[in-house]
């Protein structure tokens, strides 16, 4: 059982951990993002 464990708990947490955050860059990442105010040269 200790194997089971070993194995099978830090993939587990690490998505727990990362999972939500991954979810929220991927539906907030854009194609093109608006240039930013220093790359501007109005």
């Amino acid at each position: 059982m200790d194997k089971f464990w070993s194995i099978f708990t830090m993939p587990i947490g690490v998505a727990l951990c990362f999972g939500p955050a991954v979810l929220v860059w991927w539906l907030t990442r854009h194609e093109n993002p608006p240039p930013s105010d220093h790359e501007r040269h109005d």
